[in-house]
């Protein structure tokens, strides 16, 4: 008997599941298949490919809002800005109004030798998607291994986030469990402490 085959990534479970659902009516005969137990394998394919086009729906609903809110903080927070540096010269303001509306800041001094960078791992797109936050540097420099390895290996160095890696399984349909971390890095030297490490499993 043939291995079966059943897709893993959600691109190929669509075309998959469509091309089952329009063509096991046709089979229903030599597989010996009542019209029931056809309708039932199709109701079950159309569930499968309805919920994946919820999904990608969704995701794309994220990124417009995602978008909306980037464009928003740029445009009109940079009005606010503007706004609130004019309200700091008014005649009358105060370092006591200016604490209750939480517009002064603190500054804290950047310390090279301290610096952790952040960063944060999803699955998306049939991708891992890592996300960082450069809080002060060029950009970091991320590392891979499979759990269970000793050794890290230099995936990439990062400047915008988010960074999207799409490794190629081993085995075919045998899930992986991958580990990153992050050094931050300034005029191309590696700086501070290493990030937490973030894990994944792929390929489920």
């Amino acid at each position: 008997m043939n291995k079966s085959y059943f897709p893993q990534q959600d691109a190929a479970l669509l075309v998959w599941a469509t091309n089952y659902l329009e063509k096991i009516p046709t089979f229903a005969t030599e597989l010996g298949m009542t019209p029931a137990e056809v309708d039932a394998e199709v109701t079950i394919c159309r569930s499968i490919i309805n919920s994946i086009n919820l999904v990608n729906t969704q995701k794309n609903l994220l990124k417009g809002a995602v978008d909306s809110r980037d464009t928003i903080i740029a445009t009109q927070g940079g009005v606010l800005r503007l706004d609130i540096a004019r309200h700091k010269t008014a005649k009358d303001y105060t370092e006591a109004i200016g604490q209750d509306l939480g517009i002064i800041g603190t500054s804290t001094e950047f310390d090279p030798a301290t610096y952790k960078a952040e960063i944060f791992t999803e699955l998306f797109g049939g991708n891992i998607r890592i996300r960082f936050k450069k809080l002060g540097v060029d950009g970091i420099n991320i590392y891979k291994r499979q759990k269970g390895n000793p050794a890290w290996v230099l995936l990439t160095r990062a400047t915008k986030s988010p960074y999207d890696f799409h490794p190629v399984l081993t085995e075919a349909n045998k899930p992986e469990h991958w580990e990153f971390r992050a050094f931050g890095v300034i005029n191309d030297i590696e700086i501070g402490l290493a990030s937490d490490i973030a894990e994944i499993v792929y390929g489920e």
